[in-house]
């Protein structure tokens, strides 16, 4: 990625690459006018670098030269309407020195602003919340192509059959029943992302 500091003219994949975002996407921002592209005789898409700096200034988007996330700590969303429990995962984790990037959401609606801000690996999910309740939030995720890979962890005080089907129907990859202990959410954390490609790179110390 540094080499992109150097190119005079980009290609879709380095756009990409650089968003964290599918090819689909870079297509969209160039047919939409978002991002000023020419084409080649072999008629591939070239997008020059001060354009591509434009376009991320712009949108609000990390600079060319911003560091690369380190892929040691996986992102975690954590959603939940009752603030106690948001502030028991959040104070576990750090206590621990979990290997995690952690942001918080208090109803589905900011859940769904979060995705698109902070591109988590893995979302800690309530099912019963007001407005947009959890099973929507599954089925938004897993509507959406950029996000679609995203692990889902539901957690609920309501854990009955049909609940937990339905949730794993929405595209659930897991479930834990409240109240839970931490240590048990972090392990189920782990396999969840384990299962879906993204294992943490060191073993968290949490884990048992």
């Amino acid at each position: 990625q540094n080499l992109m500091n150097y190119k005079k003219l980009l290609t879709t994949g380095d756009v990409a690459s650089h968003c964290q975002v599918s090819y689909e996407t870079v297509s969209n921002w160039i047919k939409s006018g978002k991002l000023k592209s020419h084409a080649t005789p072999g008629r591939h898409r070239r997008i020059s670098r001060e354009d591509f700096i434009d376009f991320l200034s712009t949108h609000d988007m990390p600079p060319l030269d911003a560091p690369a996330s380190t892929p040691e700590r996986r992102r975690l969303l954590l959603v939940d309407d009752e603030p106690a429990i948001l502030n028991l995962i959040t104070r576990y984790f750090q206590r621990h020195d979990a290997p995690y990037e952690l942001a918080t959401a208090n109803d589905g609606f900011e859940a769904g602003l979060q995705m698109a801000r902070f591109r988590p690996d893995l979302v800690v999910l309530d099912l019963m919340m007001p407005h947009v309740d959890g099973f929507r939030v599954c089925k938004l995720i897993r509507s959406n192509q950029q996000m679609c890979d995203t692990g889902i962890l539901v957690v609920t005080g309501y854990a009955s059959d049909e609940n937990i089907e339905k949730a794993m129907a929405e595209g659930a990859d897991s479930w834990l029943a409240k109240p839970f202990e931490p240590a048990d959410l972090a392990q189920q954390v782990e396999r969840v992302l384990a299962a879906r490609g993204k294992p943490v790179l060191r073993k968290a110390i949490f884990s048992r």
